[in-house]
Parts: C-alpha cells; structure tokens; sequence
C-alpha cells in the first residue's frame, strides 16, 4: 500500500509477528513457511507466551500450535498453552451459565436488552465459544431502563464499586449523561458485567435508533439472544477496536473472520460510517488488516483506503502502539511522556471534523472517579466537577514530572 506501514510491519518482533500467523484461521502456503522460518531462527518463547496472554488469543494459538508437530516449539510452551486453554474452558461454561441467568432475570423484568460481543459473536465466528476469549458480559439497554436493570443485576450478587453507587437518582441521572456504562462486578463468581446504556466512543456514538431498528436475534443455551445486525455489529468492532488503539489482537481476528465470511453488504457498511462520520477509521481497520493478516478485499475498497490519506495516517500510529503494546520492559519518564502525547494525539486524530474534535476535547472535562470522591457536591453544585475534573487532571500531571525530576530522572 501507498504508505510506510509496511516498514513499521517489518519492524514488529518475531514473537509478535508469530503471534499474528498463528492467530489467523486462514494461512497459506507462504503463511506456513513463514511461520517455519521464525520458528527456525529462534523465538523469545517467554516473550511469545508474554503476547500471546496480552493479546487473548491464546485459544486459537494453541489450537494451531498442537498440531504443527515442529521440533523447535518447546513441550514446555505447548503445556504452559494448554494450561491456559483448560482454565479458559472452565471460566467459559461458567459465565455462560451466568450470561443465560442474567438475561433471563432482565427478561422477567421486561427490559429489552442486547448482547454486543461476547459469547453470541464466538459462536458466530468460530462455531465454539471457547475459542474466543470473554472476560466480562457486555449489555446494551435503554437509559430509561437502566435503573430496573441495575436492580436485577444486583439482586443476582453483583457490586458497581464506584462513588456514586448509592447516591440519589437525580445525581446518577446527572453522571449518566457523560458516561456510557456501569462496571459490575460478582465477587464470588469474579465474572463482570459492563451496562450499557449507549454505544458511544469518544464521541463516535452510534444512535439507539439505528441499533433498535437493526438487530436480530439468535439462540443461545436456548435462550433468545438480540445482537447487532450485521453491518452495525461490525461498524462496532471496528470503532471499539479503533478507540483502544488495537490494543489487543484479539479484535483484528475478529474483524478479519467477518470479513472473510464476506456475509454483509460493503454499501451498506460504507453508507453506515460515512453517517457517523467514522470512514476513515474503517478504512484504517483495513489497511491493518491487510497489513498484519494478509486479509483480501475487494479491489474498490483497498482503492477507498489508499486514497484515505487520514485513514493511512490513522493506521501508522496505531501499528507504532501494536508494535509496543505488551513488551516487558520499563519504560523512562521520558518515554511515558511521549506515550501520553502520542495517544492523545492519536485519540484526537480519529475525529473528523470540528464537532467530533470539539467532543474528544471535551472529554478532558468529564469527572473522573477520583473528583467524585475528592468532594462530595450536592446535584445544583454538580457542574463545578468539570472545573475540577481539567485542573484536576493538569495538577496531577505536574506533580508526577516534579516528583521525578527531583528523584534524579532526567528527560
């Protein structure tokens, strides 16, 4: 492609670049002797077994590895594989005994709920949950459900650990408005649960309109299961994916399994993100995945992100973070700072245009936790938490450099 993500490809580790191979379902005959030449020339196997945990994909590395039968794949890497694979089986049937439980509790109180990733998107993808690593169950519900929903929730044992959990409705009501779910969290069962009450990522929302009037359903542990339709499902995984800088290579799998399917339409997928503004966040998801899975397209879309200057800008960055994300090292003062501006940087870059811009500004204003527990202030009082929130913020950032600069850490 008509850009230098190709060098920054060449520039990821062979631990990395092992990973990515042995993740995909589908390889070649070129894939295969790749993965035979890495292997050949050594691999960092701590480091390999070190990504392969950071990323999630552990499932599907050791369902490849086990029958690659290479001489060099240690026993040792293959057992330590393995061990996390069982572990995961047994978490797996048993939040999907949870995941059945909960959506049959928030059905008793008629609240309409769906279910985005998780368990509905494994089984669609791979045919076996395990297969796809979940670690929490993440609900969608319409605000005005929220306070019913949070009820059954609870009821079932599950905690939302925060500052305003027991707080007056108007005031929740109030922190609603800027955030977009709640965490809850099983203490015994240690499964948690994201309420979701909008599908908005920095400021890239998708409108519950357009996610109520284009969904489907499908049974699971029968039980009647809504999920995103499919181009909106994945819109979603590509704008996730894209807000946590493809953080993990978990979500690019995802994306390239769809893709490979091929069973969506790209007119209409396209039609999607050009109304929400996000085109170019699309076009970046697939000039990474052509970049790091090999994944075909059609030629009119490679042409769409080739001349996506922005989305080629976009993909650049986020491959210098995949190329850094998961390395064991400690990094300096300096470095962390650099990092800092990069993603705030790379964050702001995902918008176009002054709206979506002036919104991820914005979010620098949004009350944290840690305001809401450093001062109570009664619901009249609330707006003052977006003055605190940025001075807040630039304070604590100030005194992390001072305090460092005075233990002998240079810049």
């Amino acid at each position: 492609m008509k850009f230098d993500a190709g060098n920054i490809y060449n520039e990821l580790s062979p631990e990395l670049r092992l990973v990515l191979l042995c993740s995909s379902l589908k390889r070649n005959d070129n894939d295969q002797d790749t993965i035979d030449t890495l292997i050949d020339c050594g691999i960092n196997w701590p480091m390999f077994i070190h990504l392969v945990l950071h990323h999630r994909v552990y499932p599907l590395v050791y369902r490849y590895l086990s029958t690659l039968e290479h001489s060099n794949v240690p026993d040792k890497v293959l057992a330590a594989l393995y061990k996390f694979k069982k572990d995961n089986d047994c978490k797996t049937l048993q939040m999907s005994a949870e995941f059945v439980r909960i959506l049959r509790a928030l059905e008793q109180k008629e609240i309409f709920a769906i279910v985005m990733k998780g368990f509905p998107l494994a089984y669609q993808l791979y045919g076996d949950i395990t297969l796809r690593m979940s670690r929490d169950l993440d609900l969608l519900v319409h605000p005005e459900d929220v306070d019913e929903a949070r009820r059954a929730i609870e009821s079932n044992g599950y905690v939302w650990k925060h500052p305003l959990a027991h707080t007056t409705p108007a005031r929740f009501k109030k922190w609603m408005e800027s955030n977009k779910h709640l965490v809850y969290w099983h203490p015994e069962l240690e499964i948690c649960i994201e309420l979701h009450w909008r599908l908005d990522s920095w400021g890239m929302d998708f409108p519950l309109n357009v996610v109520k009037n284009n969904m489907t359903s499908m049974q699971m542990f029968g039980q009647s299961v809504n999920i995103l339709d499919k181009e909106e499902l994945l819109l979603y995984l590509v704008i996730h994916g894209a807000v946590h800088a493809w953080f993990r290579v978990k979500w690019l799998v995802d994306i390239d399994l769809i893709v490979r399917k091929g069973d969506f339409s790209w007119e209409r997928l396209f039609l999607l993100a050009d109304s929400l503004s996000v085109k170019s966040v699309l076009n970046q998801a697939i000039i990474l995945l052509r970049e790091l899975l090999q994944t075909s397209f059609p030629k009119e879309i490679i042409y769409l992100a080739e001349k996506d200057r922005a989305a080629q800008a976009l993909a650049v960055m986020a491959l210098r973070f995949i190329k850094d994300n998961g390395l064991c090292r400690k990094i300096t003062l300096k470095e962390k700072a650099s990092i800092l501006y990069k993603h705030k940087r790379y964050e702001y870059s995902l918008h176009s245009g002054w709206r979506g811009r002036a919104l991820c500004i914005s979010r620098c204003f949004i009350p944290s936790v840690n305001d809401l527990e450093l001062i109570l202030l009664s619901e009249r009082l609330y707006f003052l938490y977006y003055i605190i929130s940025p001075i807040r913020w630039i304070y604590g950032r100030t005194r992390n450099v001072i305090t460092n600069m005075a233990r002998g850490l240079s810049w």
